[in-house]
């Protein structure tokens, strides 16, 4: 069955669904980018009134839509745009009825029930009760983030929306992945309800805004253009889908009948901050964010504009301290060394065997100065001297990233009539970046060697029409794109240094020029050099179509759907070894097997003698494309069983479509039982490369939601849904798509070659007609793409109990658990199985003489389990609080998809999640001080101009330290392709201790293992320092005229400048035989920041 067969049946489904459905009658619910509003109607004894009227209108745009109460008293608006509404009651024989005020918010069943008074219908009685806060019609569990909070909170992250999903119980602190090439728009990732960051689905008006990989979200729309943010991170709705983790749906802002706008600067400069407690300076910082937005009426009631600029002049300066050699090591004396807690000694590669027995050392610990390589000495040449003393974070210098964006969107509403209505919006974005090296032109150990330029051009719209067909009959269409066009290079694109280095064969091409990347172990990376990801092109188009349908069935809501999505995805990057070479220096080569403790002073005398224990380089043989559809369709009924009872039950379809290249040719997988490359879309290989889609990706949704009273709710659900985490660029561009010419040493111990040597020529690929290279080139390093492969499932459930209290308080605590299958693993397959074997060990070696790395993506598991509470108050008369506790753990194999630390052995990869924090408490709050013009105080005089008209904001939170994993080197298991854990000897424990020569942890509870071993030591056994933070902010509100007013404010991130110590050796762990085994040494650059702002409104 071909592709357009597959996608014509599923919407002959829809279309069939449609008849069966429309012939039929029922009661609508909320949708996933706009909102509903439900109630029941009784009269003065309780007893329901069918038949009565109902009619809303939103009060910004007089917006009408009315229906009648079916015969259990109950309506239903459905498909509402986010805004505020008056709800109008009116039955012969009764009061009219009026409530004021019912806040409709996106993926919300607002429901105000209404009880109606005997009486003459020409008499009104407004009921001026807030509207109930409960949840109490869906299971799903997750969180509103208010227009007000989005407008007024502090936040962090140059005031990306993204950050509040801290507010949200079961998220991890937002934080920033990637570099600022790939993330100059300053997406933030989060982890919820232990899930992968990769495992989110971030949508912009209900279209996607995902890259391919989940890696990062397209575009991030300035936090003055946003209505409103809707989270959702467990049992979700049939409709929601995609996801393990969160679904986050973003909602620009519309206009109205009435002209609103913005103006505003924030600025914000390293005079006025705090400086890292580890650095001894500040660096320079300059940042500006301005712009302005506007919407109003076109047309009064009917046609409505909203429109918004915003640029930022981001000048950050950034103090890296870094630990490089000492100048006596860069000489060959490592006699310092011999005085580490744990001596290493340095031996002599030219003596005793190749498996590293038998090895002497070298006179006193020093090397020959004869010895010494000459391409070593000229790339140290290139380092600076160390301007701190000691082995570790022994140099510190700044450096200034320049970053330029520009940002608009443009939407227009339009109401056709009472039946048809539709949005159209159009988004751009693009930030240019310089962030230079740490070494200048030579790169060196920043951000991993991420140094260069980059333009990022982001284009996004969407268009969303709605048709009532009837008051019981909904239906809505949504079509959108997103087109992502990112280019980067390395600072040093054009020189040819390798070659004056003394490498030949490596600066070929304009894409190949530049520094080489140098990584000795122990030591920050690179030497010098830069990162192998860059430079690079990319360019990903998506196009997301959907429609959905909502019909009424007496007390019954059903909707169904159908979401097909396009990507397009063309990524010309290496990423693996670089097209410039990277070559590294581990311990083995001057360690003694058998021996003694071997670390980073091993390494470096490795780099000296140039023996590099793994080296290659990748290039490009053509440019690498990905063509992926995907296809969603779903079903859900909601059943109001009793006034009390609810039942949500729902089935989702997701399709994947197995990835096609643009042209023949284009995929590459390896085949490790033949030993062959099969080429998709030459002979007989299809263009899929024959990879099997998965049909049987049905996610049922089970909820039930039952009101106890009028003031307790209680919650379960059950749901499955799909995760189809595939975070690899590379997918199947092995040879001859690139060359990623790799070179692997036979064991721990020795060489794989020199720099000295070079590169050879590039291969040059012949292509058999029939698709099928036999007897693939051994020093490539494969990704096996199996044909069977599966999207992962996530099984999750919750019980939830929810009580309003007195002054519009809520308190929530619910259960909430998770059980992920198949999770996508990267498995090198031709890591070695027999420890001391080295490359004796390796499958594929023994097979066809193969010694590089050789992935494939395995199925593993993961397990979360959380205690989650709230405890808020939605804003009103001038206050506002949320608050998240969570009390969980993270179970997995490996942190967002990644490679399997000891591959031979799977089980001894599962541990704690790298992000997992026991406990996180997140309080945000609004406050308008009581003082000032119709307040309760100082309502006149000099008090009120003193104190009048004040507000303060914050963020406060506290989170327990994220999992710390203790490591060992690898040469002494001997087993290439895996790392390893020390031996645990006693009970592990934290000391507490903070800064150079101080331990976190107790080291002594750690030992080398025995040769030929894996270590004893659990992952993640031990956790890091906690986070503790507060973010605030004060407002002072002022009058212009009477319809323009402004606001001043002060803003400060980490208010009371709270050092955010990272972990002992970072996201890595720390490792023994490193000098600053077990400690703390660095610090997040979050110190204090002040930031001042003017904003006029009108």
């Amino acid at each position: 069955m071909t592709m357009k067969e597959q996608l014509r049946i599923a919407l002959l489904c829809c279309a069939t669904s449609l008849f069966i459905f429309s012939v039929r009658s029922g009661h609508l619910h909320a949708q996933a980018v706009k909102g509903s509003l439900l109630g029941t109607v009784t009269d003065a004894s309780g007893a329901v009134v069918p038949g009565a009227s109902v009619t809303i209108t939103e009060v910004n745009t007089n917006v009408t839509r009315s229906t009648v109460t079916n015969e259990s008293g109950n309506y239903v608006f459905g498909d509402l745009d986010r805004g505020v509404y008056r709800v109008e009651f009116q039955l012969a024989g009764f009061k009219k009825a009026i409530r004021e005020k019912a806040d409709v918010l996106v993926n919300v069943d607002t429901r105000v029930d209404m009880r109606l008074e005997a009486g003459d219908i020409t008499q009104s009685v407004e009921v001026v009760d807030s509207v109930p806060l409960l949840q109490t019609d869906r299971a799903d569990v997750g969180r509103q983030i208010e227009t007000k909070q989005l407008q007024d909170m502090p936040l962090a992250f140059n005031r990306n929306f993204q950050s509040l999903v801290n507010l949200v119980p079961g998220a991890t602190r937002a934080h920033r992945e990637h570099s600022e090439f790939f993330n100059s728009q300053d997406s933030l990732a989060t982890e919820v309800n232990g899930q992968s960051r990769y495992a989110n689905n971030v949508q912009l008006e209900g279209i996607d805004n995902n890259h391919r990989t989940g890696l990062l979200q397209v575009l991030i729309p300035p936090i003055e253009a946003l209505s409103s943010v809707d989270v959702t991170t467990s049992n979700y709705e049939a409709e929601l889908g995609r996801a393990g983790g969160a679904v986050i749906n973003a909602t620009l802002r519309s206009g109205s009948n009435d002209l609103h706008g913005s103006v505003y600067q924030y600025n914000r400069v390293s005079a006025l901050a705090a400086r890292n407690v580890f650095a001894a300076s500040k660096a320079h910082t300059v940042y500006n964010q301005f712009g302005f937005t506007l919407g109003g009426p076109i047309v009064k009631n009917k046609t409505f504009f909203f429109g918004d600029y915003q640029g930022v002049r981001d000048r950050r300066g950034d103090v890296t301290r870094t630990s490089i050699p000492t100048m006596d090591f860069r000489n060959g004396d490592f006699s310092s060394a011999l005085g580490l807690p744990a001596p290493q000694i340095i031996y002599d590669p030219r003596t005793g065997n190749a498996d590293g027995t038998g090895r002497q050392p070298f006179l006193g610990n020093i090397i020959p100065p004869d010895r010494i390589s000459p391409v070593a000495k000229r790339i140290l040449s290139l380092v600076p001297a160390p301007t701190l003393s000691g082995f570790t974070n022994n140099f510190e210098r700044a450096t200034v990233r320049v970053k330029d964006t520009e940002s608009f969107d443009v939407k227009v509403d339009h109401q056709i009539s009472n039946s048809d209505s539709f949005f159209v919006r159009y988004s751009f974005e693009r930030p240019k970046v310089f962030d230079p090296g740490l070494y200048g032109i030579y790169g060196g150990p920043k951000g991993d060697g991420f140094a260069g330029t980059g333009i990022n051009r982001t284009q996004a719209g969407g268009f969303n029409y709605t048709h009532i067909l009837d008051p019981r009959f909904i239906t809505e269409f949504r079509l959108g794109f997103s087109r992502y066009n990112n280019v980067a290079d390395n600072q040093d694109t054009g020189s040819k240094i390798a070659n004056e280095l003394g490498i030949p064969g490596v600066n070929l091409v304009r894409f190949t020029s530049g520094m080489p990347y140098f990584n000795i172990d122990g030591l920050s990376n690179p030497l010098v050099g830069y990162s192998p990801s860059l430079p690079w092109i990319r360019a990903e188009t998506n196009v997301d179509l959907v429609s959905n349908w909502t019909r009424i069935l007496h007390n019954h809501t059903v909707k169904w759907g159908a979401d097909i999505r396009n990507n397009k995805d063309d990524l010309l990057q290496t990423q693996t070894y670089s097209p410039r070479g990277r070559f590294y220096f581990r311990p083995g080569p001057t360690a003694l097997n058998g021996g003694g403790a071997s670390g980073f002073a091993n390494a470096f005398a490795s780099f000296l003698l140039d023996q590099p224990n793994e080296y290659g380089r990748d290039l490009p043989g053509t440019f690498p494309t990905v063509r992926q559809k995907t296809l969603f369709t779903y079903v859900q009924d909601k059943w109001a069983v009793t006034q009390k009872l609810t039942l949500n039950i729902g089935l989702r379809h997701e399709i994947y479509f197995a990835p096609t290249p643009m042209f023949p040719g284009g995929f590459s997988n390896y085949n490790p039982v033949t030993n062959s490359l099969e080429l998709a879309g030459i002979g007989k290989i299809p263009s899929n490369m024959g990879r099997q889609t998965n049909y049987n990706n049905f996610a049922p949704r089970f909820g039930v939601a039952y009101r106890v009273s009028e003031k307790t709710v209680v919650r379960a659900g059950y749901g499955i849904s799909i995760d189809p985490s595939f975070p690899d660029d590379k997918y199947a561009f092995n040879f001859p798509v690139k060359q990623n010419n790799a070179f692997n040493a036979v064991n721990s111990f020795s060489a794989a070659g020199a720099m000295a040597g070079g590169f050879a020529a590039p291969l040059v690929a012949a292509i058999p007609a029939d698709g099928v290279i036999t007897n693939a080139p051994i020093n490539q390093e494969y990704l096996y793409i199996p044909l069977n492969l599966k999207e992962a499932y996530l099984q999750s459930w919750n019980l939830a109990v929810q009580r309003a209290l007195p002054a519009n308080f809520t308190i929530e605590v619910a259960y909430v658990g998770n059980h992920a299958v198949g999770v996508l693993t990267r498995q090198n397959i031709n890591s070695g199985l027999i420890p001391g074997a080295g490359a004796a060990g390796q499958p594929l070696n023994q097979l066809f003489g193969r010694k590089a790395v050789t992935n494939r993506w395995m199925r593993t598991d993961s397990n979360y389990n959380g205690l989650q509470a709230k405890f808020d108050r939605r804003f009103s008369n001038g206050f506002l609080v949320t608050t998240a506790y969570t009390f969980g753990k993270a179970i997995n194999f490996t942190d967002s998809n990644g490679g399997l630390f000891i591959p031979a052995i799977p089980s001894l990869n599962r541990g704690r999640a790298g992000y997992d924090r026991t406990h996180t408490f997140v309080q945000s709050y609004i406050y308008e001080l009581p003082f000032g013009s119709k307040k309760r105080w100082l309502q006149s005089g000099i008090g009120r101009w003193i104190l009048g008209d004040w507000q303060v904001n914050g963020i406060f939170s506290a989170y327990s330290g994220q999992p710390l994993d203790i490591r060992i080197s690898g040469a002494s298991v001997n087993a290439p392709g895996n790392s390893n854990r020390p031996d645990l000897v006693g009970t592990p424990r934290l000391l507490g201790g903070i800064g150079p020569g101080k331990k976190w942890l107790d080291v002594s509870a750690f030992a080398p293992p025995a040769p030929g071993t894996y270590g004893t030591a659990p992952r993640n056994i031990l956790s890091g320092p906690p986070f503790v933070n507060l973010d605030f902010s004060a407002f002072r509100k002022f009058r212009v005229t009477e319809r323009v007013g402004g606001e001043f404010r002060f803003e400060s991130f980490n208010f009371t400048n709270t050092p955010h110590f990272d972990r002992p050796g970072g996201t890595n762990g720390t490792t023994l035989g490193n000098a600053d085994f077990g400690e703390v040494t660095t610090a997040l650059s979050d110190q204090r920041q002040i930031q001042f702002g003017l904003k006029i409104l009108f």
